[in-house]
């Protein structure tokens, strides 16, 4: 592969993603059994005021700098690139100070008007290094991104787990026992400890190569210059980003309040909200491993292809991502369908959460073309379309969290019927709007059926895999690992034998030649 191609930075972010995601996956399993379902649902009651600051200084900013910085550095004129990344980082930290000086002085309101929880306020207060170190760290990622080196912010990423791992958990075993309010606290605290440490990781290779760059083109661009340039591209893109994190965070506070209008006591409100979105969601997100990396990559890619009007490339790259993203989708919902029990047991031994991620994979494949397509259409300039499709989707989610939740009949499975609705229209729309601007060429049978039918043979391979073990005794982790591994092999096995995925097609995605 060639280094600079859009499958190469895929593979690598793809490697990056799966790391990172299988530390925090970890992390969030210990922390469950340590904090428990109430310490994990407080937690997640201060995540989303995290996310709603964020987005002020994450959503648009590293974007404008990427798109910049890649631009510049076609231009051979890296000295500008790197007037971005110094006028990107002094408006990243005034923003994100002025963040932190207004969760300071309104934490006890939002705590208790807001989430309406109390023991959410300490959490609270410990968000504001948060706020500044995410900021510069994203900021660091897209100017990396824009250079086409994704091998630093990826070792960024991998070290902020590590290190934020190492310190919640020995915090938590050395302080034990705490209240579960300052247990959750601690964990708030280690998502700055760890993002210091990957920011000092980007500042570290950023010096050393600090002298060296490649001679410009004497093009003007002073830093009020840029400083517009970087507004004009980020603000549009921070206020769509920001209107769908507020009503998704609106959602999530109202998720234990409705729940206790059912019938729930204010513990059983919080547990259960935490067993949702703490425990069974991080399992439904793990096909983002691949879908994350193409979305980082196929935006750039497909932009580059619509400003030289290459349709047919476009076409292709298209056609490719949705077909890896199906073909990743498929098996990974029939596993957590028919297998969340074994899994669930497990990794958490918690009642109910099996139960609520067999409910939740249907939305998988849905969760998934909706998350790559909506990057082909980014990537086509089309960012106000999936905005509106992804505010519909948000306005049906909330709807369904408001009254449905608050029903005795229906109660949590609400929220998970509003989850899966939603997440389906989106999806829907995207591949319609898609489909409008630039049609492509599928087939039933050989892009879709084929994987059906190939995902069947996987999961009764793995049920059969499954039982045989157990009848032979093997430990709970032997007998889940073999049995997967297994259907994994039969699941690619029959896409290879069935020619759902031609020669023709693979000799593309390794080498970018037809």
């Amino acid at each position: 592969m060639r280094k600079n191609s859009f499958i190469y930075a895929t593979f690598i972010l793809v490697i990056v993603n799966f790391i990172v995601r299988f530390l925090g996956f970890a992390y969030k399993i210990f922390l469950s059994r340590i904090i428990g379902a109430e310490g994990i649902g407080l937690f997640h009651l201060v995540f989303p005021i995290l996310m709603i600051l964020i987005t002020f200084t994450t959503a648009g900013i590293p974007v404008a700098v990427s798109k910049l910085t890649a631009h510049y550095f076609s231009l051979h004129d890296e000295k500008t690139c790197r007037k971005i990344l110094k006028t990107a980082l002094i408006l990243g930290f005034f923003i994100s100070l002025i963040l932190c000086i207004f969760l300071v002085f309104y934490a006890k309101h939002i705590s208790f008007y807001f989430i309406k929880n109390k023991d959410t306020y300490e959490s609270l207060i410990a968000l504001p290094p948060s706020i500044v170190f995410i900021t510069l760290s994203s900021i660091f990622r897209g100017y990396y991104y824009g250079m086409k080196n994704v091998e630093p912010p990826g070792i960024s990423q991998i070290l902020e787990q590590i290190v934020r791992i190492s310190f919640v958990l020995g915090s938590l075993y050395l302080l034990s026992p705490l209240e579960v309010k300052h247990a959750s606290m601690i964990a708030v605290i280690g998502i700055a400890v760890g993002e210091l440490a990957g920011l000092l990781w980007l500042i570290f290779k950023f010096q050393s190569h600090k002298n060296i760059y490649i001679p410009n083109l004497q093009i003007k661009n002073t830093n009020k210059t840029l400083l517009g340039k970087i507004i004009y591209i980020s603000l549009p893109i921070t206020l769509t980003r920001l209107i769908a994190v507020i009503m998704q965070s609106i959602n999530s506070v109202l998720i234990p309040q409705r729940l206790q209008l059912s019938g729930y006591s204010f513990q059983s409100a919080i547990a259960t909200f935490g067993k949702i979105t703490g425990m069974a969601m991080p399992l439904l997100f793990l096909p983002f491993i691949v879908t994350s990396a193409l979305v980082v990559n196929i935006i750039p890619s497909i932009s580059q292809e619509m400003a030289v009007k290459n349709f047919r490339e476009i076409r292709l790259k298209s056609h490719i991502a949705i077909r890896i993203t199906l073909l990743i989708s498929l098996p990974i919902m029939a596993i957590f369908l028919f297998f969340s029990k074994p899994i669930c047991s497990f990794l958490y031994d918690v009642d109910y959460v099996d139960t609520y991620l067999s409910y939740l994979s249907c939305a998988t494949v849905f969760l998934c073309l909706h998350h790559t397509v909506s990057g082909i259409l980014h990537g086509m300039g089309k960012q106000v379309v999936t905005t509106i499709h992804h505010l519909l989707g948000m306005v049906i989610q909330l709807i369904c969290t408001y009254y449905l939740v608050a029903n005795p009949r229906f109660a949590e499975n609400g929220f998970i019927l509003g989850f899966i609705l939603s997440t389906f229209i989106i999806c829907l729309l995207n591949i319609k709007s898609l489909n409008h601007f630039m049609p492509l060429d599928f087939h039933f049978f050989n892009h879709i059926l084929k994987p059906i039918l190939s995902t069947i043979l996987m999961i009764i391979s793995i049920k059969f895999t499954y039982a045989q073990c157990t009848c032979m005794n093997f430990i709970p982790l032997i007998n889940i690992a073999l049995s997967i591994s297994i259907g994994f092999i039969v699941y690619m096995s029959a896409i290879i034998l069935s020619k759902s995925i031609s020669i023709k097609t693979l000799k593309w995605i390794i080498t970018q030649k037809k």
